[in-house]
């Protein structure tokens, strides 16, 4: 899970996310592989674009990311 940030929020359905990154520090790697979630099964009209999955320096820099995460719009 992230911290020390605000929770994720899912744009679709404004449930909770969770994210999950694990990286290879090995010559200073900054850059991880996230996986990106609702933290319960919910009715989403977003669902098909989760999880998502992809390799970034943060989570908000994944592609797809503005479309799924935030409060809804």
């Amino acid at each position: 899970m992230v911290t020390g940030h605000r929770p994720l929020l899912c744009r679709g359905c404004a449930g909770n996310l969770y994210a999950v990154c694990t990286m290879d520090h090995a010559g200073g790697n900054t850059v991880g592989q996230w996986e990106v979630d609702h933290e319960l099964p919910v009715s989403c009209p977003l669902s098909g674009l989760l999880p998502l999955t992809g390799t970034a320096a943060s989570v908000h820099d994944l592609p797809g990311a503005e479309e799924v995460l935030g409060p809804p719009v």
